[in-house]
C-alpha cells in the first residue's frame, strides 16, 4: 500500500511525502520521464537502482535520481513501513546548486549527520502546516546548500568489496530493532568478523555499531515527527534497552531527549529552521 502526500508545488519546487507499507503494490518500478528529486528517508530504507548503479535510500543517506532515469526500488524489509520525502526540481536548479546535470550518475548518494535528519523531517511538518511558496523555496534552498557542504567525499572501493558491504547493510535495515551477532554478518560478507569490520569502516566511514545506532536514532526521529506518543514502545521496537539507553543515545547526538524532539517537531516553523539551517553543522553522531 502506497500513500503520496503533495504538500508543495511551486515553480521551483514539487514536494511529496511517500508512505509505503506491506503490501507493496505499484511501488517497484519507473520507467522514466519524472523530473529529477532528492529522496530524504524519514523511516525504514529501501534501495534506488538506476543507470547501473545502487543506492540505499535511508535515515543517514539522501539520494539524487536524476531526470527521465528509468529506476526499480527494493525493500530490503518486505513487511515494513518506509516513509520518504521526495524533492522534485528541473535541471535549472540542479546547476544552481552546483550538482552536475544529465552526464552525472543515475543515482547518486549524499551522506549527512542526525542533525539533518531532524532538519529534514521537521521541513515536511512545516510544509504541511503550510507555507507562502516564496519562504518554502527558501527554506528548500538553505536545506541543499546545508547538505551539499556536509556532503562527505565518494569512497571508491572495488564492486565486489561494495558488494559485501552492501550485503550487511541491507541485513540491518532489514532488522534494523535486532542485535545482529557479527558473526552471522560475516557469513554474510563472506569474511572474518574481523575483517568485516575493517572493511564496513573503509566503505562506509561507519563501524557497524555506529551504522545500526545512526539507523535507530533515524527511524525514531521519524516516528517522533508521526507524534508517536508511547516513548517506551518505541525504544523497544528499535532495539534499545529501555527508554533511558534511547534518551542516553539522542542526548549525545542532539543534545535533546526523545520527548523535548517530539515537541520541537510539532512545533516545527520554517522561519526558525531557516535559522538553523545557517547555523554551523553539528558534526555527525558517532
Amino acid at each position: 500500500m502506497s500513500i503520496m502526500q503533495t504538500v508543495l508545488r511551486s515553480p521551483r519546487f514539487e514536494v511529496v511525502s511517500h508512505v509505503c507499507r506491506h503490501p507493496r503494490v505499484d511501488c517497484g518500478y519507473s520507467p522514466g520521464g519524472e523530473p529529477a528529486r532528492f529522496i530524504f528517508t524519514r523511516r525504514g530504507a529501501f534501495g534506488v537502482h538506476a543507470g547501473g548503479r545502487s543506492c540505499m535510500a535511508r535515515p543517514g543517506q539522501a539520494v539524487l535520481l536524476r531526470a527521465g532515469v528509468e529506476y526499480r526500488i527494493t525493500h530490503p524489509d518486505r513487511d515494513g513501513c518506509d516513509c520518504c520525502t521526495d524533492v522534485c526540481m528541473d535541471e535549472s536548479v540542479l546547476a544552481e546548486l552546483g550538482v552536475a546535470g544529465r552526464a552525472g550518475p543515475a543515482c547518486q548518494a549524499f551522506g549527512h549527520d542526525l542533525a539533518f535528519q531532524q532538519i529534514h523531517v521537521e521541513l515536511l511538518l512545516g510544509l504541511r502546516r503550510g507555507a507562502l511558496a516564496g519562504e518554502a523555496d527558501a527554506a528548500l534552498l538553505d536545506l541543499f546548500d546545508r547538505l551539499l557542504q556536509a556532503r562527505q567525499p565518494v569512497r571508491l572501493r572495488p564492486a565486489a568489496l561494495a558488494r559485501r558491504v552492501a550485503r550487511v547493510e541491507e541485513a540491518i535495515l532489514a532488522r534494523v530493532g535486532e542485535n545482529l551477532e557479527v558473526d552471522a554478518l560475516a557469513a554474510l560478507a563472506g569474511c572474518s568478523p574481523f575483517h568485516l569490520c575493517r572493511i564496513f569502516r573503509a566503505v562506509t566511514g561507519l563501524s557497524l555499531r555506529q551504522f545500526r545506532l545512526q539507523q535507530r536514532l533515524g527511524a525514531a526521529l521519524g516516528r517522533l515527527g508521526e507524534g508517536e506518543d508511547d516513548l517506551a514502545a518505541l525504544a523497544c521496537d528499535l532495539g534499545f534497552y529501555s527508554h533511558s539507553h534511547m534518551t542516553e543515545a539522542f542526548r549525545r547526538a542532539l543534545g535533546r531527549s526523545p520527548r523535548q524532539l517530539r515537541e520541537d517537531l510539532r512545533c516545527s516553523d520554517l522561519r526558525h529552521l531557516r535559522a538553523r539551517l545557517r547555523a554551523p553543522s553539528r558534526a555527525a553522531a558517532r
